[in-house]
């Protein structure tokens, strides 16, 4: 049983930061961040434009980055460079989505069977559930507040086997999303997970231990 809390605690949290990470790759989330960054004064392009073929790429719609300045133009207006980086991503992306639902069903499905085998067991493995995240939202939050340049450019030296990342400050991807939204969205993300994890934490004790009693 101690084996099973241990996977639980595990694979609900990572389920779960994918799943707000996911929001990143909304087009409402970007097009609600229009003109909130300095960069985005910048932009030539038809900005809901490039939201739309970006986005569409890494969630399957479209095959390709080949889009130019609005939809009636037939050029490219991104770098090869910058659309190698974006096939990475999109690999990356596939790959985060694939463990995010072997997590879930993993995860939850050992939280049915603590359920229906002993509900007092399933009680102390949500009960210690917010030790691992408090602890990844301190380091994360912390680094990203403190020095947010490296916590960038060492996620990316993790995540990414080339320097596609490396792009000039006035490529679609830069203008488009800055580093300051990729601060700001993993704030977003860090509060979103942190307050689903007390959710989880508040209704194990007002649900969960009631039934106990």
């Amino acid at each position: 049983m101690r084996i099973t809390r241990i996977i639980i605690n595990i694979t609900i949290p990572i389920f779960l930061v994918m799943l707000f990470a996911s929001l990143l790759t909304t087009k409402t989330y970007l097009r609600l961040s229009k003109g909130i960054y300095p960069s985005h004064a910048l932009i030539e392009y038809d900005h809901d434009y490039a939201i739309e073929r970006i986005m569409g790429y890494l969630n399957y719609q479209y095959d390709d980055l080949e889009f130019g300045m609005d939809e009636n133009d037939d050029s490219t207006i991104m770098r090869d460079t910058e659309i190698s980086h974006m096939v990475d991503v999109k690999n990356l992306y596939t790959t985060l989505r694939l463990v995010a639902l072997g997590s879930l069903i993993v995860g939850s499905g050992l939280l049915f069977y603590q359920y229906k085998k002993d509900p007092k067991e399933l009680y102390k493995t949500l009960k210690v559930m917010p030790f691992g995240p408090i602890a990844f939202i301190v380091f994360v939050g912390g680094a990203v507040i403190i020095d947010f340049d490296t916590t960038f450019r060492i996620f990316h030296e993790l995540f990414f086997t080339n320097d596609d990342w490396l792009l000039y400050w006035d490529d679609v991807l830069i203008l488009l999303l800055p580093q300051s939204f990729w601060m700001v969205s993993g704030l977003i993300i860090l509060l979103l997970f942190g307050g689903s994890i007390a959710g989880i934490y508040l209704l194990n004790e007002k649900i969960v231990k009631r039934r106990l009693n």
